[in-house]
């Protein structure tokens, strides 16, 4: 007697990785019968991701340790000579004189220093000297100043903190009663639009007839950053010609220390489920890896997947303190169809260091074929159990039961892979009495199958006993 089942799998177990059929009536036997149970075709719609969680296949870690590091103020020589003028103490750069300003200004890097006095009324000549350098010369490098119509501005496109100003002042040789020159250094407000006093002082020559040089230096405590500086006399009459012989400025730097590597932190990343190949593998990959500047690449030669360290040396800044790519590891599951993926062999490690500015690569060919066979498997006593050296492709792993078919599913994806039984295969059963056949469907690496959609023919053949 023969028992004919056509299962639909949309039925009632869409969703699940197995099938039940219910017999409507159970089978049994006598001592003088026996069973087979004999899959006669089977069809369904290869719509089965190469890569998906049903896989286990679509996600991996990376540990991230980033570096922080902390700072405190400190200062460097910002105004000098350097760039401006040589060693002979001739101007490197070029003097962009204004006839209608009366200025005269000079520019190196992101600094401009521009001299007003009215005197400035040829654009042919040089106004400018090195008062800017270490050494001071009160005869040949001497600039004049005076209240309202010659002084300094200081200009950066940085705005600079600038800390000290130090200033020598020169008066040739004058007899008199002792004279107080005021002089201000100023920054420039962007919010009134005004210059705003950032410190005066009262230099006192003593005119006792010979040359008098006097020196200053102002201080900046709690410097603002701002575009524009200024220096200039506020004394509105003096009795002798005075001359600034020595400009030069430290500004505000941060002094970062080596910095602390933070405790590692692991990020899963999630690859789409999707049918793959290697081109959309790599591009995937590329997206997801983004934020930590990895790059995948794959060869053309040899088809080995390549993950590159782009990040460069980091350098800390007041607004950027964390380097958060400091050390990257890949974390592959070990899982069988995973590491194929990756070309991952005998290589394997929990954690995969991609060096900096280099690279880490997989041991052989990727291989994004991961369905290879579709295995139908019975819950169903076999007199003779089938012999499974099927690998354990997950944590999961459970018994498979006795194996009905194993299937080809090499087709293209969203095509039907399909099942005849033309050898005509049965396997008799031990099964006395039954009531409920679950099938079950596995991948090659013994991961259950989810299929959304299959049709199947299924026969139950009872048998009777030969007698001799």
């Amino acid at each position: 007697m023969i028992y004919n089942y056509y299962i639909d799998k949309r039925k009632n177990n869409k969703l699940d990785d197995f099938i039940d059929i219910h017999l409507e009536h159970p089978i049994e036997t006598t001592n003088y019968e026996y069973l087979k149970v004999k899959l006669c075709d089977f069809k369904f719609l290869n719509n089965i991701f190469n890569i998906s969680s049903t896989l286990m296949n679509n996600q991996f870690n990376i540990r991230r340790y980033s570096k922080t590091y902390t700072y405190q103020f400190g200062s460097e020589l910002y105004l000098s000579d350097e760039g401006f003028f040589d060693d002979q103490n001739a101007l490197l750069v070029s003097e962009v004189i204004d006839t209608t300003l009366n200025s005269s200004k000079i520019t190196y890097d992101d600094l401009t220093l521009t001299y007003y006095n009215n005197t400035i009324t040829d654009d042919t000549q040089s106004y400018w000297k090195n008062i800017l350098s270490d050494t001071v010369d009160n005869t040949n490098r001497k600039m004049e100043v005076i209240k309202d119509t010659s002084f300094f501005e200081f200009e950066t496109t940085n705005n600079e903190k600038i800390t000290s100003l130090e200033t020598h002042f020169y008066k040739d040789s004058y007899t008199g009663t002792p004279v107080d020159v005021v002089i201000a250094f100023d920054r420039y407000d962007t919010d009134t639009d005004q210059y705003v006093n950032i410190e005066s002082t009262t230099l006192t020559f003593q005119s006792a007839g010979a040359g008098e040089t006097e020196t200053y230096t102002f201080t900046y405590n709690n410097p603002i950053a701002t575009s524009k500086y200024r220096l200039r006399c506020t004394t509105a009459s003096l009795p002798f010609p005075l001359y600034i012989i020595k400009l030069q400025a430290d500004k505000q730097i941060p002094i970062f220390d080596a910095g602390t590597i933070d405790a590692p932190v692991e990020h899963t990343i999630t690859i789409p489920d999707g049918f793959y190949k290697s081109s959309n593998f790599k591009t995937t990959l590329n997206d997801l890896l983004t934020n930590y500047n990895l790059t995948a690449s794959i060869d053309q030669y040899n088809n080995k997947l390549k993950i590159t360290n782009n990040n460069t040396t980091f350098t800390p800044t007041i607004d950027d303190l964390i380097d958060d790519n400091y050390q990257l590891d890949l974390i592959i599951p070990n899982i069988p169809n995973m590491l194929e993926n990756w070309g991952i062999t005998d290589s394997h490690q929990t954690y995969i260091p991609v060096p900096f500015n280099s690279y880490y690569e997989g041991d052989t060919h990727i291989n994004l074929i991961n369905l290879s066979k579709i295995i139908i498997t019975t819950d169903l006593n076999f007199q003779n159990k089938t012999h499974n050296e099927i690998i354990k492709g997950n944590e999961i792993h459970r018994g498979f039961g006795n194996i009905l078919a194993w299937i080809d599913t090499d087709d293209a994806p969203y095509t039907c892979i399909k099942y005849r039984n033309y050898e005509d295969l049965s396997y008799r059963i031990e099964n006395k009495h039954i009531s409920t056949i679950r099938l079950r469907f596995y991948n090659e690496k013994s991961q259950p199958l989810n299929l959304d959609n299959s049709l199947l023919h299924l026969q139950i053949i009872k048998y009777q006993k030969k007698s001799y």
